[in-house]
């Protein structure tokens, strides 16, 4: 095991193989919160403490609120004004300090460096003619030895995932999103199957995780 490295059942680290815990503040799908678990196994290997966290496409804050509450500095963005509205409210409701703003994947720009840049289920929403350029962006906000903990929908062709993800919603290739972090370690990646519930259309949709590390030198 590499040193500072927690494995499953450490104090303090969630066992993705037990399920998501019960939440006030939403429920976990199960690919996000496996993706949760494999930044909280990894957490005494970032760079800095208390670690800095951008989630894209963050939703209502239920995945950026939890790591608020277990000491990471937080910075939010999704496009969706309503969404990060209530994010607002749910952390205020429970004390927690986010930074967070409305903006779009597509061409938000950042202040500063980031330990960990965690995106899950909205990558889809960058079109396939911007994924390299944003993805540079996004790897140079990053410190050295940062870890990038991203999952994406792939689909034959680049279809929609599955009808309730949004307009606009576009499959990554096989093999994409690992592309995007050629000359990182990568750390982890794998495949999760996803069945959407019935109210989001049914069927089943194929998530590809990568977990990568920027290079110290």
């Amino acid at each position: 095991m590499r040193a500072g490295r927690a494995g499953r059942g450490a104090p303090g680290v969630p066992d993705p193989v037990a399920g998501p815990p019960a939440t006030p503040t939403g429920a976990f799908d199960l690919p996000g919160w496996h993706l949760i678990a494999r930044v909280m196994r990894l957490r005494r290997t970032l760079p800095r403490s208390p670690p800095r966290l951008l989630d894209l496409g963050m939703g209502r804050g239920r995945d950026l609120i939890y790591f608020a509450r277990r000491g990471f500095r937080v910075h939010g963005i999704d496009l969706d004004p309503v969404a990060v509205e209530r994010a607002r409210r749910r952390a205020g409701r429970r004390g927690v300090p986010l930074s967070l703003a409305v903006a779009d994947l597509r061409s938000v720009r950042f202040r500063g460096r980031f330990d960990v840049v965690f995106s899950s289920s909205a990558l889809n929403f960058l079109p396939a003619g911007v994924r390299r350029a944003r993805f540079a962006c996004y790897r140079a906000v990053t410190w050295p030895g940062g870890l990038h903990a991203v999952n994406a929908f792939v689909t034959p062709g680049g279809a929609r995932p599955f009808p309730a993800l949004g307009t606009g919603a576009v499959g990554f290739r096989p093999g994409e999103l690992r592309g995007y972090y050629r000359g990182w370690e990568i750390v982890e990646q794998g495949a999760e199957e996803f069945v959407p519930p019935a109210a989001l259309g049914g069927g089943r949709a194929r998530l590809e995780v990568v977990v990568a590390r920027r290079p110290v030198r």
